[in-house]
């Protein structure tokens, strides 16, 4: 981040998300999405997800990391536009998280699964999830990285694919075979076909 972003207050009036740290010592710490005067990510959605992945990468959410005190919890709020306040949505703990309010919560709780899955198994979440913001579109069918840790969210990934139209049935369904073989416990013939067979389009 900039020294002029660092510089600039928060924005607690225009900013999309608030965030309460509580720390094991008994500090706290308030912060925003927005500094006055500097414009907010666009997508909602990414700006909430990397927001969190810089508390893990800070060692707020990383026990292993010795650079600042571990937080007790992290509550964080969404705004409400109708009644210009903030209403909690959902706390992170070291190893769970708890919902509150959920107008967000399909696609965040899909991530905050994956985060949660990918920390207990030792590997580094802020790799892995961040967002940076040259990236160029990527292939929602690309098997070169893993970006599921188990079927349960593959499974809703490509069932999006499917009722969306953005993928054709055949594609996405050679996609979940691969997907599983190279990053999971492999394809189940049985369980897995299943799961397609199922699936109610529109």
């Amino acid at each position: 981040m900039s020294k002029l972003y660092k510089e600039r207050a928060w924005d607690s009036v225009e900013s999309t998300y608030r965030q309460e740290i509580y720390l094991v010592n008994g500090y706290r710490f308030l912060g925003y999405s927005k500094r006055v005067g500097m414009p907010e990510v666009k997508d909602k959605q990414i700006l909430l997800q990397n927001w969190i992945l810089r508390m893990y990468k800070a060692g707020y959410l990383d026990e292993s990391n010795d650079r600042c005190h571990d937080a007790e919890k992290i509550e964080y709020y969404w705004k409400d536009n109708v009644k210009r306040n903030y209403k909690l949505a959902f706390t992170l703990y070291q190893d769970c998280f708890e919902w509150n309010e959920a107008p967000y919560r399909p696609p965040i709780d899909e991530f905050l699964k994956s985060f949660y899955k990918i920390k207990a198994k030792g590997l580094d979440p802020h790799e892995l999830l961040y967002t940076h913001k040259k990236a160029s579109p990527s292939d929602p069918l690309d098997l070169s990285k893993k970006r599921f840790y188990d079927k349960e969210v593959l499974q809703r990934f490509c069932m999006k694919l499917i009722r969306s139209n953005a993928q054709e049935l055949g594609a996405v369904k050679a996609f979940y075979i691969n997907y599983c073989d190279k990053h999971l416990d492999g394809y189940n013939q049985r369980a897995d076909e299943w799961f397609f067979r199922t699936i109610h389009f529109g």
